[in-house]
């Protein structure tokens, strides 16, 4: 079971991180021309020339100052003149053009410039894997999660040590496509090689196991987030997972530090530790959790919260504090039952009027779950009054209930409260029939007494 479930996590808004690109043109000419000692770049030309270096350079310049409107004038210059010129310099133009694209924040247009940088494979073998790794991250940025996930699993094939955000950006493309399954790998290892793991990637995890309902193994990386971003949605999420592993200490455990740290101010959350200090027996504290956060305004003051709060107080034995949430929850409510706990009290408290006004108050609103006890401690309490025509209608009506408790119990205080309407009502007539006693002679006397001494005076 689950207070709080995590819940599947929505659409993820993914964001680019910072794109670094491989240019061949910066540095000096020398350097431009390099040839890479890469058995992949065998027979490739990595040559520019130095009119084309000066231009790329100053293009680069601009974009580096964030100047796109002079960086796309030189270079959509050179773009109408790349098939003029070698594989080479057109893959440094496109490349150039998609970051001009991508610092303005028009993806889709970026990714046109960056697939056809690698039409020729004319780069280095570093500077295509590296515009790989930033397609793919421009597929993510566009929703394409397919030509994403395609796009990362080539880039993965082609590096030796693959970083930790790249097999999150795979788990999160496949997560989009709804191949969970799929998603749980990379999501795995993004994590495990990771020096410091970023909170989505925990967060996705933890979404990926609660949908393969593999919730054991949501707990560790749950407890990660909690260490590294101690935010409070983390704590309930934990308690609510070691509540449904029944692990029921560490559940509440969790939510008592959470409270500490007044990460609990939310009514549901609130409630929560409350149930589960009741569900481990200790209703005082309960009491108090709830009596604090109707003091702070974190609570609703609904029928149901008065009725846990009443709970809480009788559980524990203290009575007087209990008649207050009682009564405000009966009045607000609209069914009976907590008129009638109310009445049941005031019976307990051998307040024998109050419990009988109570209970037939919970008669009047109705919805009663038991309504035969109610009968039952309505005529309990007309019969300490010596109301018996009440308690006995009461009892007739209680030995109708479908509880055979309440029916026997109905049945035995029957047979009491009639006999004693019927000593009550013989005590009644044989003073009713008894003749007035005769007055004797001396007594006669005595009453005339005070008739004589008035005319002595």
């Amino acid at each position: 079971m689950f207070s709080g479930q995590i819940s599947r996590i929505h659409r993820i808004g993914i964001f680019l991180l910072t794109l670094v690109f491989t240019l061949g043109v910066v540095g000096s000419a020398e350097a431009a021309r390099r040839k890479k000692k890469d058995d992949k770049d065998a027979g490739k030309s990595f040559t520019v020339s130095e009119q084309m270096h000066k231009k790329l350079t100053a293009a680069h310049e601009a974009l580096e100052a964030d100047n796109y409107k002079e960086a796309a004038t030189v270079l959509r210059d050179l773009e109408k003149r790349a098939s003029r010129l070698n594989p080479y310099e057109r893959a440094l133009i496109y490349q150039m053009l998609g970051m001009s694209q991508a610092g303005q924040e028009k993806y889709k247009e970026a990714l046109v410039y960056f697939e056809k940088c690698l039409v020729d494979e004319a780069l280095p073998n570093g500077a295509i894997v590296s515009t790989r790794f930033t397609i793919a991250q421009l597929y993510m940025a566009t929703e394409e999660f397919a030509k994403a996930a395609k796009t990362l699993e080539k880039w993965l094939g082609e590096v030796e040590t693959p970083n930790a955000n790249a097999y999150y950006l795979l788990a999160a493309a496949y997560y989009q496509l709804e191949e969970v399954d799929k998603a749980i790998g990379p999501a795995e290892t993004a994590i495990k090689i990771a020096k410091k793991p970023k909170p989505p990637w925990l967060q996705l995890l933890v979404g990926l196991y609660y949908e393969t309902k593999q919730f054991p193994k949501a707990v560790k990386p749950l407890e990660t987030l909690i260490m590294i971003d101690p935010k409070k949605g983390y704590w309930t999420q934990l308690s609510s997972l070691y509540a449904h592993l029944e692990q029921e200490n560490k559940s509440l455990a969790v939510m008592q530090l959470a409270y500490a740290q007044d990460y609990l101010v939310k009514d549901n959350d609130l409630r929560a530790l409350a149930q589960l200090y009741l569900y481990h027996s200790l209703p005082y504290q309960a009491g108090l959790v709830l009596e604090k956060a109707r003091a702070d305004g974190y609570i609703k003051e609904n029928a149901t919260y008065w009725e846990m709060l009443a709970n809480s107080w009788l559980l524990a034995r203290e009575f007087d504090r209990a008649l207050e949430p009682l009564q405000t929850g009966a009045e607000i409510s609209d069914k009976g039952n907590l008129y009638a706990r109310l009445g049941q009290l005031y019976l307990e408290r051998e307040q024998w009027q109050e419990a009988a006004e109570a209970l037939n108050n919970a008669m009047k609103k109705g919805g009663l779950s038991d309504e035969g006890t109610t009968h039952l401690l309505l005529a309990i309490s007309y019969y300490h009054q010596k109301q018996y025509n009440s308690s006995i209608r009461n009892l007739r009506a209680a030995r109708d209930s479908k509880n055979e408790t309440i029916r026997n119990s109905a049945s035995q205080w029957l047979l009491l409260v009639e006999l004693d309407a019927q000593t009550q009502q013989d005590d009644q007539s044989e003073r009713a029939q008894r003749p007035e006693p005769e007055t004797s002679a001396d007594e006669a006397l005595l009453d005339e007494a005070p008739t004589q001494a008035d005319q002595i005076s």
